[in-house]
Protein backbone atom coordinates (compact mmCIF):
# COMPACT_ATOMS: atom_id res chain seq x y z
CA UNK A 1 0.00 0.00 0.00
CA UNK A 2 2.73 2.50 0.73
CA UNK A 3 4.21 1.56 -2.47
CA UNK A 4 1.19 2.68 -4.46
CA UNK A 5 1.08 5.87 -2.44
CA UNK A 6 4.68 6.47 -3.49
CA UNK A 7 3.85 5.92 -6.86
CA UNK A 8 0.69 8.41 -6.97
CA UNK A 9 2.65 11.15 -5.41
CA UNK A 10 5.78 10.97 -7.91
CA UNK A 11 3.52 10.55 -10.78
CA UNK A 12 1.72 13.60 -9.91
CA UNK A 13 5.06 15.27 -9.34
CA UNK A 14 5.90 14.31 -12.83
CA UNK A 15 2.71 15.16 -14.45
CA UNK A 16 3.27 19.12 -12.53
CA UNK A 17 6.48 18.92 -14.26
CA UNK A 18 5.30 18.24 -17.62
CA UNK A 19 3.06 20.65 -17.48
CA UNK A 20 5.14 23.45 -16.57
CA UNK A 21 7.38 22.52 -19.62
CA UNK A 22 4.91 23.63 -22.41
CA UNK A 23 5.62 27.42 -21.88
CA UNK A 24 9.80 26.88 -21.60
CA UNK A 25 9.60 24.77 -24.99
CA UNK A 26 7.55 27.17 -26.78
CA UNK A 27 10.00 29.60 -25.55
CA UNK A 28 12.81 27.80 -26.79
CA UNK A 29 11.14 26.85 -29.89
CA UNK A 30 11.24 30.87 -30.96
CA UNK A 31 14.41 31.61 -30.10
CA UNK A 32 15.60 29.12 -32.10
CA UNK A 33 13.54 29.96 -35.19
CA UNK A 34 14.84 33.38 -34.31
CA UNK A 35 18.25 32.41 -34.75
CA UNK A 36 17.86 30.23 -37.76
CA UNK A 37 16.30 32.74 -39.97
CA UNK A 38 19.06 35.30 -38.69
CA UNK A 39 21.59 32.68 -39.47
CA UNK A 40 20.10 31.73 -42.68
CA UNK A 41 19.88 35.76 -44.15
CA UNK A 42 23.62 35.82 -42.74
CA UNK A 43 24.67 33.51 -44.82
CA UNK A 44 23.04 34.23 -47.86
CA UNK A 45 23.93 37.60 -47.48
CA UNK A 46 27.47 36.41 -47.29
CA UNK A 47 27.11 34.01 -50.16
CA UNK A 48 26.16 36.93 -52.17
CA UNK A 49 28.84 38.93 -51.52
CA UNK A 50 31.43 36.09 -51.33
CA UNK A 51 30.96 35.00 -54.61
CA UNK A 52 29.41 38.13 -56.73
CA UNK A 53 26.21 36.85 -57.07
CA UNK A 54 22.65 38.20 -56.95
CA UNK A 55 20.52 36.10 -54.76
CA UNK A 56 16.61 36.02 -54.60
CA UNK A 57 15.23 35.11 -51.38
CA UNK A 58 11.28 33.85 -51.70
CA UNK A 59 8.67 33.82 -48.78
CA UNK A 60 6.07 31.60 -49.00
CA UNK A 61 3.47 32.44 -46.07
CA UNK A 62 0.93 29.50 -47.57
CA UNK A 63 3.19 27.14 -46.85
CA UNK A 64 4.95 28.31 -44.34
CA UNK A 65 8.92 28.35 -46.01
CA UNK A 66 11.35 30.61 -47.50
CA UNK A 67 14.04 29.67 -49.91
CA UNK A 68 16.73 31.66 -51.25
CA UNK A 69 18.00 30.78 -55.02
CA UNK A 70 21.21 32.04 -56.85
CA UNK A 71 20.34 33.98 -60.04
CA UNK A 72 23.14 32.87 -62.11
CA UNK A 73 23.41 29.35 -61.35
CA UNK A 74 20.17 28.81 -60.33
CA UNK A 75 21.29 26.41 -56.96
CA UNK A 76 19.31 26.69 -54.43
CA UNK A 77 20.89 28.12 -50.88
CA UNK A 78 18.52 27.75 -48.50
CA UNK A 79 15.06 25.57 -48.35
CA UNK A 80 13.64 25.95 -44.86
CA UNK A 81 10.14 24.68 -43.70
CA UNK A 82 8.75 27.04 -40.82
CA UNK A 83 8.37 25.42 -37.44
CA UNK A 84 4.72 24.12 -36.86
CA UNK A 85 4.26 26.96 -33.76
CA UNK A 86 4.72 29.76 -36.62
CA UNK A 87 2.92 31.08 -39.03
CA UNK A 88 3.66 33.31 -41.76
CA UNK A 89 1.50 36.59 -42.36
CA UNK A 90 1.46 38.44 -45.90
CA UNK A 91 3.79 41.41 -45.04
CA UNK A 92 4.69 44.36 -47.60
CA UNK A 93 6.96 42.03 -50.01
CA UNK A 94 7.21 38.02 -50.74
CA UNK A 95 10.38 38.29 -51.80
CA UNK A 96 13.43 40.40 -52.64
CA UNK A 97 17.07 40.31 -53.69
CA UNK A 98 20.33 40.61 -52.28
CA UNK A 99 23.02 42.12 -54.45
CA UNK A 100 26.91 41.27 -54.71
CA UNK A 101 27.61 44.17 -52.84
CA UNK A 102 25.42 42.59 -49.80
CA UNK A 103 22.32 45.14 -50.66
CA UNK A 104 18.46 44.69 -50.89
CA UNK A 105 16.66 45.47 -53.54
CA UNK A 106 13.67 46.23 -51.59
CA UNK A 107 12.66 46.79 -47.96
CA UNK A 108 9.78 46.67 -45.58
CA UNK A 109 8.35 44.10 -43.49
CA UNK A 110 7.25 40.37 -42.87
CA UNK A 111 4.80 39.62 -40.18
CA UNK A 112 5.35 36.03 -38.64
CA UNK A 113 3.23 34.93 -35.68
CA UNK A 114 4.05 32.43 -32.54
CA UNK A 115 1.68 31.55 -29.81
CA UNK A 116 -0.47 34.69 -30.58
CA UNK A 117 2.20 37.22 -30.23
CA UNK A 118 3.39 38.64 -33.89
CA UNK A 119 7.11 39.07 -34.43
CA UNK A 120 8.45 41.45 -37.18
CA UNK A 121 11.26 40.98 -39.87
CA UNK A 122 11.78 44.28 -40.92
CA UNK A 123 14.61 44.65 -43.72
CA UNK A 124 15.93 48.51 -43.77
CA UNK A 125 17.16 50.66 -46.46
CA UNK A 126 20.54 50.14 -47.89
CA UNK A 127 23.71 47.91 -46.91
CA UNK A 128 20.90 44.75 -46.31
CA UNK A 129 20.61 45.39 -42.73
CA UNK A 130 17.24 43.75 -40.53
CA UNK A 131 16.04 43.46 -37.13
CA UNK A 132 13.46 41.18 -35.70
CA UNK A 133 11.19 42.69 -33.95
CA UNK A 134 8.93 40.73 -31.01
Amino acid sequence: MEVLIVLLVLSIFIGLGFTSMKPIWRSLEKGMFISQMEADLYYVQSYAVNRHESVVVQFYPYNDRYIATSVTSKSKIVDRTLPASVDMMNGSFTSFMITPDGNTNKFGTLKFKHSGKEMKLIFNIGRGRFRIEE
